[in-house]
């Protein structure tokens, strides 16, 4: 099996789905782990799976929304606060809106590509 022996990693929208069991993989495979999303209670439930699997430490829980710039900044500069640096980005967020291109608004447009495709940080 592969090893990501403190490799420090970000997982986005890790409070369920892909991201929680990308986030128990990780672990298990020795990461250090900083988990992203917006359930804060779904995250602490992930960081004890996590716990569980590998036996180290509880991951960081850098909560937000990834629409908002200033959380993306903040999300950033906490992991490299805590761990001096980031190793890998799991991009793992996204969301979906119902409908078709004709249907949309602009402003569904904006927050579906602000998630799911523009991730930045200054």
């Amino acid at each position: 099996m592969y090893s990501l022996k403190g490799k420090v990693t970000l997982i986005t929208g890790a409070s369920s789905g892909i991201g929680a069991g990308t986030s128990v993989l990780f672990a298990k495979l020795g990461a250090v782990l900083a988990l992203n999303g917006r359930d804060v209670e779904n995250l602490k439930n992930v960081a004890k799976e996590c716990t569980k699997s590998d036996g180290g430490a509880e991951p960081l829980l850098v909560p937000g929304d990834l629409t908002d710039e200033d959380t993306v900044n903040r999300i950033v500069e906490e992991v490299i606060a805590r761990f001096g640096r980031l190793d890998i980005l799991v991009n793992n967020a996204g969301i979906l809106a119902i409908g078709g291109i004709e249907m949309l608004n602009l402003a569904t447009y904006d927050k579906v590509m602000n998630i799911n495709v523009r991730w930045s940080s200054s």
